[in-house]
């Protein structure tokens, strides 16, 4: 990178999503970022010191193209994360940063969308790129039905829920299916155990007309498409995937 595609954002909103989940929406304090749903960009904390990791990290974009010049990230936060995490939770409003890109292809693509049953699951804050297609798909006019399956430990976990739940309410093409890995705290009307392919049979009609998306940590993003591919019969060429490899 020779900094040719560095723009400096300020810091307008820090919200809570979810138990130890926030998100960073900035603001272009230039021209504004062009990027596609589902892409990431490269943050830049000027004045960090003291992280091996150095200053910069890899997020998924959470907004959607269609929030304008706005460019929202959304990530864990623990009181004992690095001092990348540290200092980006500290950040007040109007503060600056640097973001390089956009980058990737893990992306809505409406040609591929076209018709199609798409898949799109998700394990814990692998849910982020998927708001962003989510919000922009849905803007659209188009036959594509959306069966998104997001698995958390908790309820308390489950990033976006009530934002996504809202969007289902108001749109027949979204159906979210969640699932819960610890306990249920409370909500006994959810689903508990892993993504498994009963678990998917049950959540997606016409399996022969889907297309994939994964999202989440390594593990469970092998560990998922292997299984979409042996057990459900799926071409490997019908499945999209991204790695979260955590900061």
């Amino acid at each position: 990178m020779d900094g040719t595609g560095w723009k400096r954002f300020r810091l307008n909103e820090k919200k809570d999503e979810a138990e130890g989940v926030k998100s960073f929406i900035f603001e272009s304090a230039e021209t504004p970022m062009y990027f596609l749903p589902g892409q990431h960009v490269i943050l830049r904390l000027p004045d960090l010191e003291g992280d091996q990791r150095g200053k910069m990290r890899h997020f998924s974009i959470s907004t959607s193209p269609l929030e304008g010049k706005f460019i929202g990230i959304t990530t864990t936060i623990d009181p004992v994360d690095s001092p990348f995490k540290r200092k980006l939770d500290s950040l007040e409003k109007g503060e600056e940063v640097d973001i390089f890109g956009a980058i990737g292809k893990f992306i809505f693509d409406p040609g591929l969308w076209k018709e199609s049953i798409v898949v799109l699951i998700a394990g814990g804050i692998g849910i982020t790129p998927f708001r962003s297609m989510i919000k922009y798909a849905l803007s659209m006019n188009g036959n594509f039905r959306i069966r998104l399956i997001y698995s958390g430990k908790t309820s308390k976990n489950l990033v976006f829920k009530n934002e996504l739940d809202g969007l289902a309410a108001g749109d027949s093409r979204l159906k979210i299916f969640h699932t819960v890995t610890g306990e249920q705290d409370g909500t006994g009307n959810m689903h508990r155990g892993r993504i498994d392919q009963d678990f998917i049979r049950g959540s997606v009609e016409e399996l022969d007309n889907a297309i994939f998306y994964i999202c989440g940590p390594p593990r469970m993003v092998e560990e998922e498409t292997r299984m979409i591919v042996s057990e459900l019969g799926v071409d490997r060429n019908r499945i999209r995937t991204e790695q979260f490899l955590g900061y």
